[in-house]
């Protein structure tokens, strides 16, 4: 039987040098060539992709949690925060001493330091784990100054001496906004992530599905974050890499062996991609 895969890639095909591994890239590769489907469903928005992601046989992309989504040249999905909620939540982020950056489908928005976020992997614990420059690299094109007037989602970081926290931001804006805990790991303070209530990459793998005409019991989802819960929770088989958020291993049907041990190709095997359809 067909099986439809829908792969987080931070920490769990991508790691956090930004490399995907020669036998995950087969997996992939072997799994389509045998009828399967395989799917991009990430917290990062479009154009944040790397290109080497195009080499690979994805059928489609879920981007920006969900907000936008692509299959081939059509557009499934495209969900965004308006410019009142933009406001709102900048105000909060100017309060409480956050950076941020507002994540659209052609341009960033950083606040005026967030991008050391990036550029001190690696060089200080307040800052991303890993070796961020080929991020900073892919996403300089789009940078742009000011405040959007819409975004598909947004990142912001706390530090330990931030008068705010995300449990604060979920007591404020939770009942309104989707606000998980950011899928970026960091030694010192929080990643937050948030965007529209009620799209996550659940509700956009439901709507790739029936697209195809196929429900969740055909679908295969990997993922290690907060972000990838309604996903992992809905599908047929729901998978978590070792070493992923609490919550998400909780809910999974199977632990995948870590990212520095191929789990997305094991996950693969283990559950027939490898198999023709």
């Amino acid at each position: 039987m067909r099986k439809f895969a829908f792969l987080d890639l931070d920490g769990t095909i991508i790691d956090h040098n930004q490399v995907i591994s020669p036998k995950v890239k087969d997996a992939i590769t072997t799994a389509t060539a045998n009828g399967h489907k395989v799917f991009v469903a990430t917290g990062r928005s479009y154009p944040e992709l790397y290109p080497f992601l195009f080499s690979l046989p994805f059928s489609g992309l879920i981007t920006a949690n969900g907000a936008y989504v692509k299959l081939g040249d059509e557009v499934l999905a495209d969900h965004s925060l308006d410019q009142a909620s933009i406001t709102e939540w900048t105000d909060y982020f100017r309060r409480s001493g956050a950076t941020w950056i507002w994540q659209g489908k052609d341009h960033f928005y950083p606040s005026e330091t967030f991008l050391d976020f990036f550029r001190l992997s690696g060089k200080s614990d307040r800052a991303a784990t890993g070796d961020w420059s080929a991020y900073l690299e892919q996403i300089t094109p789009y940078l742009a100054s000011g405040i959007p007037t819409s975004a598909g989602k947004c990142m912001f970081y706390l530090s330990p001496e931030a008068p705010s926290s995300f449990e604060e931001a979920h007591r404020l804006f939770g009942d309104r906004y989707m606000v998980i805990p950011g899928s970026v790991d960091v030694r010192v303070g929080e990643v937050v992530e948030l965007g529209v209530k009620g799209v996550n990459k659940g509700s956009a793998m439901r709507e790739v599905l029936h697209h195809f005409g196929t429900d969740s019991a055909q679908a295969l989802a990997i993922g290690d974050s907060a972000n990838d819960y309604e996903m992992v929770r809905e599908a047929g088989i729901g998978v978590c890499l070792a070493g992923g958020a609490e919550e998400l291993s909780k809910i999974a049907d199977w632990v995948a062996p870590p990212i520095e041990e191929d789990g997305v190709a094991a996950a693969f095997e283990r559950f027939g991609l490898l198999d023709p359809a």
